[in-house]
């Protein structure tokens, strides 16, 4: 890697073209990366790749996520402007300007990989004088020789044909589109074939079918999804020349649906027991996949550096490492088998708490018995999905009769529905049809789970935003999220303890059961489940399949412990770009577990000279706290740095730290220069009562010609404390203004609390990246109703671009 010197003078970079016809001007644009070619290396081999993007002129360095990779920048030249298609939220075009289109650049990288390094995806960032650019990918593979997708192969007797090993590289293009390829085996041979596209962003849900040398359909792998449309292996009973046909599963093409597909005598790991392994010892683990030579390997219990709770390694093999990582769980808790008996109520194993089964599902159901005191607290949770097993869990209690144990009586007090269109189960925003009567901190029920409110829509097309973490909304009581349809009846609820009775009306009351099937951020398809004791007496954990199915590939790990409080932490954006003499904000996301709710301290650690941060609290109730980054005016870099923030929280009665996205090698911090807009706030401190409201004023200073609107974000905001009125586009700077005022409420319900807000102000642009400048903080209290008369303190005078 090549590092530079950023100076703010290489700001001229951002504006290649003339703004006359532009309304608003010139605007920065962070780097951007739309395409990487060639998306495979070889280990040992040196290529020329191409990344073409939005302002990549004068890149100066590049940064992978893995070791054993280098690049040297050969040239740099601009491209013509593609079409300017930009749709808005309705799916129309978009009236909104941007300004002129950035220069399209294309960077030639010589890329070089060790021999040594291992086969799988790399992630790369360039660093430009804007700052770096989001993370691209391509795969490093063994050295085979691509079979490139060669039009017209539409038919058997169009297809390639191809050379063992190889990797079938191509593209389904358009709807129907399918490719076929010809190949000779011999008798008894198997072939592995693994597709790495789906790891470098492709659409495609690959459908391979083998077809022998009449076209007679052989087998066909893919069709019913999961891990057939990434690895599968077949085994030739007869030598001769036979044909591959790929397709998609829905019959869809397009320039996205490409694949890597390597055929060979691949030595792939497809599935290890037992699925971990206790904290400083030793395990026999047995793996199961292809040409992996010895079937059973010892690992010991010490933690890998990328994940604290896991054990991450590659097997050696006869044709030296897998091509693939195992990923094992570290326990903390003393481990057994499963007897393989208890497959009923009245075979139920008996299991001692804490205690860690490792197991199969080879019946419809696995059942455990365990005894607890009234009051007593057991969280149970599986290992399995995460951990490559093919199993989708869900956990249920039952007693010792087989009646399932409720957990808590929901009474709906109120009655809405979802609007607009079709939400998944990810995302944190569901558009609600009336706001009338809910508040933030309210719960609701869609369908069966339940969810909180963090935020109330800032008009009427905006939507309710729920209680998240990364992005991924979550539920409570261990209801498990769900997609739901437009007109999906919603409720806001209240809870009552488990048989509790109401006099009717007219809304249902659920009687909720200790039941999961996902457990929730960082869980994936594996179950949590937390119990709380209803009276002395046995209980008993029924363990199945959502879709019902089992088999030999159906391991788990089912780890039933007292709670044990723990924080994770995300941050976002991973590369934030500091605008020289600026601030920046960083949003900083705690995930709570078994119902932690002590606060975190959060800093950023180990910052170079020029660069600041500010530190934060994520207070009890809260989940986020944003930071700010900034920079000196004559602030100077010899490259990019990483981004290290660190939170710190007293966990029973030791204190201890967790890093953010440890598994992100690519979180870097660069300086770009000076940004369009200073954001300044003519408040340093406002004083709430709960019920009460106080006004606002922030204030911007445009630079580089930016003549923009800037959509204002109020970060930091507590439960309880919200902005009010903003209408359809929020708290909105327009083209001809440099100022807004906005009031902020405080919640009849909100409780007293002290921490600083963030207002910062958004320059939109073509690029995904962030670009949002921030205001000093404003200190916020809110105080009890006798404390507080809605008291705002200007700030003092001090000189400003805008006076």
């Amino acid at each position: 890697m090549k590092n530079i010197l950023l100076a703010a003078a290489l700001a001229a970079t951002a504006f290649a073209q003339s703004a006359e016809d532009w309304p608003t001007g010139n605007r920065t644009t962070p780097p951007t990366i739309n395409s990487v070619s060639p998306l495979g290396v070889a280990r040992g081999a040196t290529v020329e790749m191409n990344v073409e993007g939005l302002n990549l002129a004068r890149t100066s360095a590049v940064y992978f996520s893995e070791p054993g990779i280098k690049a040297r920048i050969l040239r740099i030249k601009e491209l013509p402007d593609l079409s300017d298609v930009r749709l808005g939220s309705n799916g129309t075009p978009s009236t909104v300007d941007l300004g002129p289109l950035p220069p399209r650049n294309q960077v030639a990288l010589e890329v070089t990989v060790d021999p040594k390094s291992p086969i799988g995806p790399v992630g790369l960032r360039l660093l430009t004088p804007l700052g770096t650019s989001p993370e691209a990918r391509f795969e490093v593979e063994p050295y085979y020789g691509e079979s490139s997708d060669r039009e017209p192969n539409n038919t058997p007797e169009e297809a390639l044909e191809t050379y063992l090993p190889t990797i079938l590289v191509g593209t389904i293009s358009k709807p129907g589109d399918v490719d076929y390829y010809k190949l000779n085996v011999k008798d008894g041979e198997q072939l592995v074939f693994e597709d790495a596209a789906r790891e470098l962003g492709s659409s495609l849900q690959p459908v391979i079918g083998i077809y022998d040398s009449n076209q007679n359909l052989v087998k066909e792998f893919g069709n019913y999804g999961g891990r057939e449309q990434i690895t599968f292996a077949y085994k030739f009973s007869k030598g001769g020349t036979y044909y591959l046909r790929v397709a998609d599963y829905q019959s869809s093409g397009s320039g996205g649906h490409f694949y890597r597909t390597k055929v060979g005598r691949l030595p792939l790991a497809l599935a290890a027991f037992p699925l971990g392994v206790e904290k400083g010892k030793a395990a026999q683990i047995r793996l199961t996949g292809y040409n992996l030579g010895k079937e059973t390997v010892e690992v010991k219990g010490e933690p890998s550096p990328e994940d604290m709770r896991s054990v991450i390694f590659r097997p050696q093999t006869p044709a030296g490492l897998a091509f693939n990582r195992v990923k094992l769980a570290l326990g903390d808790w003393p481990e057994m088998l499963a007897s393989g008996s208890n497959t009923s109520l009245a075979q139920a194993q008996p299991v001692t708490v804490p205690a860690t089964i490792n197991g199969r599902l080879e019946a419809a159901e696995n059942y455990y018995r365990f005894h607890a005191r009234k009051g007593e607290q057991v969280v149970l949770e599986v290992d399995a999905n995460r951990l490559g097993s093919l199993l989708d869990s869900i956990l249920e209690i039952v007693d010792a009769k087989g009646a399932s144990v409720e957990r808590a009586t929901v009474r709906c007090v109120l009655e809405t529905s979802t609007t607009l269109f079709d939400r998944g189960s990810t995302g944190r925003g569901l558009r609600i049809t009336s706001q009338s009567g809910f508040a933030v901190g309210d719960y609701m029920m869609v369908g069966a789970e339940i969810i909180k409110v963090a935020a109330m829509p800032r008009g009427p097309d905006d939507d309710f935003t729920f209680e998240g973490f990364d992005n991924q909304r979550l539920t409570y009581f261990d209801t498990t999220a769900e997609a739901h349809a437009v007109d999906s009846p919603v409720y806001k609820v209240q809870f009552f303890p488990a048989g509790a009775k109401f006099a009717p009306n007219g809304l249902p009351v659920v009687h909720l059961p200790y039941r999961n099937d996902d457990g929730g951020p960082g869980y994936e398809k594996d179950s949590l489940l937390h119990f709380t004791a209803p009276a002395d007496g046995d209980y008993v954990v029924r363990l199945h399949d959502v879709r019902g199915l089992k088999g030999p590939d159906y391991t788990y790990r089912l780890t039933m412990r007292p709670p044990t409080s723990d924080f994770m932490l995300s941050v976002s954006q991973k590369n934030p770009n500091v605008p020289q003499g600026g601030r920046i904000p960083v949003t900083v996301t705690a995930f709570r577990i078994d119902d932690f709710d002590g606060p975190i301290e959060v800093s950023v650690k180990d910052l170079p000279a020029g660069l600041h941060a500010t530190s934060g609290v994520i207070g009890s109730g809260q989940t986020s706290v944003t930071l700010l980054l900034s920079s000196d005016e004559d602030a100077r870099l010899d490259g990019a740095v990483p981004l290290e923030v660190v939170g710190r929280a007293q966990l029973g009665k030791q204190w201890a730290e967790r890093r953010a996205d440890t598994d992100d090698r690519l979180k870097l911090i660069s300086l770009m220069p000076k940004s369009d807009i200073i954001m300044t706030t003519e408040t340093k401190q406002v004083v709430l009562e709960p019920g009460g409201t106080a006004e606002v004023e922030v204030a911007i200073h445009r630079n580089n010609n930016y003549g923009g609107r800037v959509p204002v974000e109020v970060r930091n905001l507590p439960p309880g404390v919200r902005v009010l009125d903003v209408g359809l586009n929020g708290v909105l700077i327009n083209e001809n203004e440099n100022r807004r005022k906005f009031v902020l409420a405080a919640l009849p319900t909100a409780q007293p609390v002290e921490q600083p807000i963030i207002v910062s102000g958004d320059i939109e642009t073509r690029a995904p990246q962030q670009s949002s400048y921030a205001a000093e903080p404003i200190m916020l209290k809110v105080r009890a109703k006798a404390q507080a008369n809605a008291l705002v303190q200007p700030a003092p005078e001090k000189p400003s671009a805008n006076k």
